[in-house]
């Protein structure tokens, strides 16, 4: 007898890089899972949203430039 865990399809965290399996629930969308948990979707929602907030920092000569 196989055992039939091993047979599932894998794939990998968008997040963590970790590999994750499939899973019942996923069954209709699994074309469309990303993340291997809801953590793993809030931490990588979450570091899109602080990137696109935050300006990027200009190193001191830059500052020094602008100032004259």
């Amino acid at each position: 007898m196989t055992h039939h865990k091993l047979l599932l399809p894998k794939k990998d965290c968008a997040h963590c890089q970790q590999p994750f399996c499939w899973r019942r629930k996923w069954a209709r969308s699994w074309d469309e899972v990303k993340y291997c948990s809801e953590r793993c979707k809030r931490s990588a929602k979450s570091t899109l949203h602080k990137a696109a907030i935050t300006p990027p920092k200009l190193c001191a000569a830059a500052q020094v430039e602008e100032e004259f």
